[in-house]
């Protein structure tokens, strides 16, 4: 069924850009797709003066962004009357992932935009204000969700933990989709996880396994897993992951041996 606040989105974009170097379009058919994801992401890099649009939210995107608002775009008060494309780039945005601003496409950041801006985080995990971060404004610009996908045979439990990671590692993970469903994006940022346990820097957790990561593993077990709270919650979320454990919580117990031992022999 063909959305019609992301049709108008779609022709506000159009509209808006037509004439703009870097400009190449997007489809006008009510649809969210990688499409008009590209668009918002190309009417962002127009704004921040980039005229070789790309479809990635690359270091110059990164760079541009923080030197504009370094500490995040900011709500609107009700007394500032102003109007900025960039608020409506954030709305059309919102709207493709399905939160409600309450009014049409309107280059405003009122409270009907910050309070869907304080719904997307609050179902990412994460809470706090309607200040557009460079990491919010990354999600928004993707195609990731952060509803429980039942309809894709999502997991509540894993959403759980994916919040639980935005909370805790996003320094080093970045926003995790929180959509229940096990997959690359979630897969490398438990590798994160993992290196932030062992000590590395942000800089330094690539989320590759490679051989930095397997020489500072620790070998855990009954006798010395009270010392290691934050692993073992790790391991449980892998096994989760994995489909071999149905919880996160609880210290090491008999479950969770039964789970690795089962892990182990596949």
């Amino acid at each position: 069924m063909v959305d019609q606040m992301v049709l108008e989105t779609q022709a506000w974009l159009n509209t808006t850009y037509k004439d703009r170097v870097g400009w190449t379009g997007v489809p006008e058919d009510g649809f969210t797709g990688w499409g008009t994801i590209y668009g918002l992401l190309h009417a962002l890099q127009i704004e921040l003066g980039i005229t070789e649009t790309a479809d990635n939210f690359g270091p110059g995107t990164e760079g541009r962004f923080k030197a504009r608002w370094p500490e995040g775009i900011l709500q609107q008060s009700e007394q500032d009357s102003s109007q900025d494309n960039v608020y409506a780039i954030i709305q059309g945005a919102l709207w493709c992932k399905g939160y409600s601003t309450g009014s049409h496409i309107s280059r405003n950041f009122y409270d009907g935009t910050g309070g869907a801006i304080r719904k997307l985080k609050s179902d990412m995990g994460i809470d706090g204000d309607s200040t557009v971060t460079l990491e919010i404004m990354k999600a928004l610009l993707s195609m990731s969700q952060f509803v429980l996908l039942e309809r894709y045979g999502a997991n509540p439990v894993l959403r759980d933990m994916q919040q639980e990671i935005n909370r805790s590692y996003q320094g080093y993970t970045g926003i995790v989709p929180t959509d229940g469903l096990y997959g690359r994006e979630m897969n490398t940022a438990l590798i994160q996880v993992l290196q932030a346990l062992e000590g590395f820097t942000p800089e330094e957790a690539t989320g590759n396994f490679g051989k930095g990561t397997t020489a500072r593993l620790v070998s855990i077990n009954r006798d010395n897993a009270e010392w290691y709270p934050e692993w073992v919650w790790l391991g449980r979320v892998a096994l989760i992951a994995n489909g071999f454990l149905g919880y996160p919580a609880g210290e090491w117990d008999a479950f969770l041996e039964e789970s690795i031992r089962e892990f182990q022999q596949q």
